[in-house]
């Protein structure tokens, strides 16, 4: 019976020891505990604004978005709209050239001719 009365008392004691041992934990988990709760309620209190404006921002940038769409027919039939003109500059650019080398070559034919009228009235009047 005393191995008994032995086991028991190591027993006891281990159970004081870690009883002991317990209350400091538990009460450190309290304590984490009540920081946990304290930190979640802050948390949601500060994140349901910032859901709010995130929402709100969403629903902006999709109408943005399907503005954007709704004018992107409209920009794409502006700029085929530019490409005609810019053509159409280059083909008035031409036809400028051509003008300005055909005026060029023909005044060059009239000032020609006119020297060789010269010329020819002046040996005319100088043969009377």
């Amino acid at each position: 019976m005393l191995l008994l009365q032995i086991t028991s008392a190591v027993t006891a004691l281990t159970l004081v020891i870690l009883a002991l041992c317990l209350i400091p934990v538990l009460a450190e988990l309290k304590k984490t505990a009540a920081t946990l709760r304290s930190v979640s309620e802050t948390l949601q209190s500060e994140l349901q604004p910032l859901i709010g404006d995130l929402r709100s921002t969403l629903s902006d940038v999709k109408v943005v978005t399907s503005a954007t769409a709704a004018n992107a027919e409209g920009v794409n039939l502006l700029l085929e709209e530019l490409g005609h003109a810019g053509h159409n500059i280059r083909m008035i650019n031409k036809i400028i050239g051509v003008a300005t080398q055909v005026t060029n070559t023909s005044s060059a034919w009239i000032t020609g001719a006119k020297v060789a009228g010269r010329y020819i009235a002046d040996r005319l009047i100088k043969k009377k």
